[in-house]
């Protein structure tokens, strides 16, 4: 392979990946397994493919600090309030949780994560890193990536979120799959 190709796109192959893997998800909506091991898979790829991008970018100035932060807490708590708009049901014979769940976190995450680097192919002065957020003469599309970065730290919290939240409203089903399941304990003998 051409070196010169491969640095050209070579940035760009990690957000490829993770756009394709949500969009795979996305396709397959329906009714699933709730797979504890599983169910951290797309917050993890989501946390990757910020924490990618984000080292990959100029340290930020306080102001936008402030707002990754605000990101970050508004995101938390989107995911934890439709995590409860989730319906969860277990099959008490094979122990099976199934919940239908929305592509809300999906959907943003991957259009925030497409807008970004998008704008970074649309404007390749951006991509040496010359740019730093709000700096003097900096292109205006700086600022635009600057609320793209907190949209993805938005997203990516809220997908976080969701998990752990959908974590700790299937552990009583578990328990009481596992109390129906118990064989009843013999009366003891004196």
């Amino acid at each position: 392979m051409d070196p010169q190709l491969f640095k050209e796109i070579g940035p760009y192959i990690v957000p490829v990946l993770v756009i394709a893997l949500v969009a795979r998800r996305l396709i397959q909506n329906r009714p699933r397994k709730v797979r504890i091991a599983s169910l951290w898979v797309a917050p993890l790829i989501a946390l990757i493919g910020t924490g990618t991008t984000l080292v990959m970018t100029p340290a930020p100035p306080l102001f936008w600090i402030v707002g990754f932060a605000v990101a970050a807490a508004l995101g938390g708590t989107v995911g934890f309030l439709t995590s409860h708009h989730q319906e969860f049901s277990i099959d008490y014979e094979t122990g099976t949780i199934t919940s239908r769940a929305t592509p809300i976190g999906l959907i943003l995450f991957a259009g925030l994560f497409a807008a970004r680097y998008g704008l970074k192919f649309a404007f390749p002065q951006l991509n040496g890193g010359g740019y730093a957020y709000g700096a003097p003469m900096a292109h205006p599309s700086a600022d635009v990536l600057a609320w793209t970065d907190a949209g993805l730290i938005f997203s990516t919290v809220m997908l976080l979120a969701r998990a752990a939240t959908t974590y700790l409203r299937t552990r009583p089903l578990i328990e009481a799959h596992k109390a129906h399941k118990a064989p009843a304990e013999p009366p003891e003998t004196v």
